[in-house]
């Protein structure tokens, strides 16, 4: 999911702005717009939720594309998505690396074979092609083990407690505990306390940046 765009109508209900303040809690990078109208006291309840932007009823079909476009700027995965579409890499790898990166905003990508089936590139292809981009430094399933992890880390810091995080991502704790020990080389107790945002910038440094010289290869 890209964008949520939700509507509200005059009156906006108590139990609407808590709504609103659990997707803000638990979709810390998907970009949230509002739609309602143009009332004093709706701006007035809305004023203290985070939102990308709100856009009035009267003003929908101008301004909501406008937003929707903004918004999506404004997430750095949608962000690394567009930049990974437009680089020089393979074919595959344009398709594949978008693809992967916009699903961590809801549900990441489990495994090469599911990418591959997702993208119409068979897995040896995609495998292939991101070992020789990375000059065999990481691999294709490596970085996948990262973004389910880098999901399982914003999801827990939302206020899920981690069986709830398993039941999300459909992997057990134990499995989500030795994809952490992989990467980023620690427990999910010690997760917790890596803020998502350092965990992205950690992972874009490891498996998205042009490789140099003196990186060790993959084990």
């Amino acid at each position: 999911m890209e964008c949520l765009i939700l509507g509200c109508r005059h009156p906006i209900l108590a139990k609407t702005i808590g709504l609103l303040r659990d997707i803000e809690r638990k979709r810390l990078w998907t970009p949230l717009i509002l739609v309602t109208d143009r009332q004093p006291e709706a701006v007035s309840r809305l004023s203290d939720v985070k939102t990308s932007a709100v856009v009035w009823f009267a003003d929908l079909q101008t301004e909501l594309p406008l937003e929707i476009e903004a918004a999506r700027g404004s997430v750095p995965l949608l962000r690394l998505a567009e930049q990974a579409g437009e680089a020089t890499l393979p074919p595959s790898l344009r398709t594949a690396l978008p693809y992967s990166l916009r699903a961590v905003t809801d549900l990441p990508v489990r495994s090469v074979k599911e990418l591959a089936a997702a993208v119409s590139y068979s897995p040896i292809t995609l495998s292939k092609a991101f070992s020789n981009w990375r000059d065999g430094r990481t691999t294709l399933s490596r970085y996948l083990e990262a973004l389910v992890i880098l999901r399982a880390s914003q999801l827990r810091s939302s206020g899920m407690n981690w069986k709830s995080v398993s039941a999300r991502l459909g992997f057990a704790r134990e499995t989500l505990q030795r994809k952490s020990k992989r990467w980023p080389g620690c427990t999910l107790v010690q997760l917790e306390k890596a803020p998502p945002d350092r965990l992205l910038a950690a992972l874009v440094e490891q498996f998205l940046q042009p490789p140099q010289p003196g990186d060790p290869k993959a084990g």
